[in-house]
């Protein structure tokens, strides 16, 4: 679970100390989510015209007045849409009345109902193109972009590809922190004007460039756990290879050895094979998310430098660390579902099955803590430091825990020679990661090896042609 920022979100533009800062919310938005404005009485409101009154567009529609925009709704049926954009602090008028009123217009409209739509009226106007495609017909739309389509509809406006990656929760949540939204447009002054709004709403715009990007920025919304793909095919392969090996060492092989032995282990196989594959997938996934960053750190002392890039298969081990963890922490869930459903927690009570029993529970709470702040709306209210913490002290505590889990549960297979049809038990297996992750990891925290690999982090660099060139 890799490191995610935190940093508090800047003022907007312009902001001071002799201004005051004022909340400004519609009557309809959440009290908790309120957007803290910079307010000058003296400064005339910005318009911006939104075309539509659909859950997106009303949301946006929040969102500017929130940040002092004087926004105009345009509307097929005003008399329907009036109370609720007057509830927001926005004025509704008919699509006609309404382009006639701003510079800016968001076309939040279905691009399907675009030609019902008075387009000769934004000629000269920046357009914000907010839609995105289809997904069950995105591969029959052909090379150009939604985007593009709408410039070619209207030459003489200019428009813009924003705001696609937003949903209408997200936009009233409020401050959503670092939240990126692309940008991309041929009029390079348009593109700077609509970036200038996303970070008025407290969103951190993305220049992507000219407008024959949008193809790119609409197949953004359409991606489908892309940044998963590495995780969840890791995870499937680990706990594969241990549901095979347990089922073959449980119920093959010991049918192999004695042909007139029944199949009745197999009773046993959610409650007891599942079970323990998903443990054992879990202490493994735990250990792949810590020994890279181990990895990385010799990297940098053996370069001497944090300013060379980490070899291609390392930089994707390092981002996919998060969702590693999140599988980890499936794996570990359904581990102790399954477990309690099936069995006691041990069937032992000496001192071994009590260490094992609480080994197993305090590494639980401690890998739930981990998965909850990695994600962005616990992260983005604890400080670099604390995440920093919890995510690599606790930790790394977390992982030994979950050892000691194993040690005291498999303690007889795992210090002596137990084969089962000449394949050593699962325990021996499991533990091969995590022991080479500590066994790494201990010689970085060496005081003089700590010392330097913390110079080098924080921008000392040994290569002597980058020195001489600084």
């Amino acid at each position: 679970m890799g490191p995610l920022s935190s940093e508090t979100p800047a003022l907007p533009s312009g902001a001071g100390n002799d201004r005051q800062l004022q909340t400004k919310q519609g009557a309809n938005a959440t009290a908790s989510h309120s957007l803290w404005v910079d307010v000058d009485a003296h400064q005339e409101k910005k318009c911006v015209v939104v075309m539509g009154s659909g859950d997106f567009g009303m949301a946006l529609t929040g969102r500017l007045v929130q940040a002092n925009y004087q926004v105009v709704v345009g509307s097929r049926n005003p008399q329907k849409t009036r109370a609720r954009a007057s509830g927001i602090g926005a004025t509704v008028m008919q699509h006609e009345e309404a382009l006639q009123q701003g510079e800016v217009v968001v076309m939040a409209v279905p691009f399907t109902h675009l030609a019902s739509l008075p387009l000769q009226h934004l000629a000269g106007k920046i357009v914000i193109d907010v839609s995105n495609r289809n997904p069950a017909t995105s591969k029959s739309l052909g090379s150009l972009s939604q985007a593009e389509e709408l410039q070619a509809l209207v030459p003489a406006a200019k428009v813009v590809k924003a705001f696609n990656v937003l949903s209408a929760y997200a936009l009233t949540r409020g401050n959503m922190g670092s939240k990126e939204v692309p940008v991309c447009g041929d009029d390079e002054g348009a593109r700077r004007q609509v970036c200038e709004i996303a970070r008025d709403l407290r969103f951190t715009p993305l220049d992507m460039g000219r407008l024959s990007n949008a193809l790119e920025v609409e197949a953004i919304p359409l991606s489908f756990f892309t940044e998963w793909r590495g995780g969840f095919f890791t995870s499937i392969v680990v706990f594969a290879f241990y549901f095979v090996l347990l089922l073959f060492q449980w119920s093959v092989c010991s049918h192999l050895q004695h042909p007139n032995k029944d199949w009745s282990s197999l009773n046993r196989l959610a409650s007891s094979t599942v079970s323990i594959a998903c443990g054992d997938t879990a202490l493994t996934l735990l250990a792949l998310c810590y020994l890279p960053g181990v990895l990385a750190a010799y990297l940098q002392l053996w370069r001497g430098t944090k300013y060379s890039q980490f070899p291609g298969w390392l930089d994707r081990w390092l981002k996919s660390r998060k969702h590693l963890g999140l599988l980890m922490l499936l794996n570990a869930l359904l581990h102790v579902i399954m477990k309690l459903a099936g069995s006691p927690l041990s069937g032992r009570s000496d001192w071994r099955g009590n260490c094992f029993v609480a080994a197993g529970v305090f590494a639980f709470v401690l890998a739930s803590i981990l998965g909850l702040t990695s994600l962005p709306s616990v992260s983005g209210n604890m400080t670099w430091r604390e995440f920093s913490f919890v995510q690599s002290v606790l930790g790394w505590f977390t992982l030994l825990l979950a050892t000691l889990h194993l040690v005291f549960s498999g303690w007889d297979m795992l210090f002596k020679p137990d084969f089962t049809c000449y394949l050593p038990s699962h325990s021996q297996f499991v533990m091969v990661l995590p022991l080479l992750t500590f066994a790494l990891k201990l010689p970085l925290l060496v005081p003089c090896v700590d010392s330097m690999l913390q110079s080098i982090r924080q921008g000392y660099d040994r290569t002597p042609s980058r020195t001489n060139n600084n």
